[in-house]
């Protein structure tokens, strides 16, 4: 797997000054080779298994795993602007929790499922109970068709004037809509953004969200939410060679005027290109880093391939943007250049 490191990602939850150096120096803790190789092959993997676990319980201090969060008014009216279309291919249970927070969180914006030729009845049937009882539109589709197809037959459908394409194993928030909205409304050339996130390939990953990603419940999750719209980042906006596709917000007529993801990008990468696109007609691609989105990562399309051919798919895709554009390496997004090394 290829990994992305940054420098922008901070630490949200306040950790005090022993804790935060208790968790710095575990981020920074590595063994010596020669005591690596040493130890037993078990041995070795048990440290390192206890160093995640108490990396995660310091990240997780102070979030609370029981509460049950309402979503203020202007934050659950700003989902009004908002079509959201949801391409879904099995992993029924990540999907059921995407889907139940974007009851809890999205109920007045427009949600557009796309049903990717499930093989799982359990995937249809969670499908037909959210979609019937929230009135949600729904396109059910005989064959796979990827990612990119299943976004452009949702957002064929979208009304909205900010279209989000959002993966089925991520888990929205109470104030995720808003920070987006008020970014798009003030800015007339920002025409992509992104939340923050807990794993995306790019900057908008939060470095205590990591670890914590598959161990947070629904309530730690809007609990880390909560402190990041309270006390957001600065600069709030950052600009970014490219938004990560897990939640991908894009003005419809924007996404209308590029005609959508490039179809010879089937899946992964499929961002990357159309945020290059964008920046070429002069518009800007934003992380709005006061808006939280978690994401599980990997756990819909892609767990049916695997990790590696995931990474095969992404040095195909990089070398058709760079072909196809005209790019050198130096203006290659550093992900892509970091993949074609």
């Amino acid at each position: 797997m290829f990994i992305r490191n940054s420098s922008r990602r901070d630490f949200v939850v306040p950790l005090g000054a022993v804790s935060g150096g208790v968790a710095q120096l575990l981020a920074d803790f590595r063994l010596p080779g020669l005591v690596k190789r040493a130890l037993p092959a078990a041995m070795l993997a048990g440290i390192y298994e206890t160093r995640k676990e108490i990396r995660r319980w310091l990240f997780s201090r102070g979030l609370p795993r029981n509460r049950v969060f309402e979503q203020p008014l202007e934050h659950r009216l700003a989902s009004r602007s908002m079509s959201i279309v949801v391409p879904i291919h099995d992993a029924p249970e990540v999907t059921k929790r995407c889907l139940a927070s974007l009851e809890r969180h999205a109920a007045a914006a427009e949600v557009i499922l796309v049903d990717d030729a499930s093989k799982l009845p359990t995937t249809s049937d969670i499908i037909r109970e959210f979609s019937q009882r929230n009135g949600w539109k729904v396109v059910s589709n005989a064959e796979a068709v990827g990612h990119s197809a299943a976004s452009a037959a949702g957002g064929r459908l979208a009304t909205r004037p900010y279209l989000c394409l959002l993966n089925s194993d991520t888990v929205v928030t109470p104030w995720c809509w808003r920070p987006i909205q008020e970014a798009f409304d003030a800015n007339p050339a920002i025409g992509i953004a992104g939340p923050s996130t807990s794993a995306s390939g790019n900057d908008q990953t939060l470095d205590v969200a990591v670890p914590c990603r598959f161990h947070w419940n629904d309530s730690q999750i809007c609990g880390l939410a909560e402190r990041l719209i309270a006390v957001p980042p600065q600069p709030v906006i950052l600009d970014l060679p490219w938004i990560s596709g897990f939640a991908f917000f894009i003005r419809r007529i924007l996404w209308e005027t590029l005609g959508g993801f490039d179809q010879n990008l089937p899946d992964f990468a499929n961002e990357v290109e159309l945020c290059k696109r964008a920046i070429n007609l002069g518009y800007r691609t934003a992380w709005v880093r006061s808006s939280y989105i978690h994401h599980l990562g990997r756990q819909s399309y892609a767990a049916e391939i695997g990790d590696a051919a995931i990474d095969s798919r992404l040095v195909a895709a990089y070398k058709y943007i760079r072909q196809r554009h005209s790019l050198s390496p130096d203006d290659m997004p550093e992900v892509c250049r970091e993949v074609l090394e």
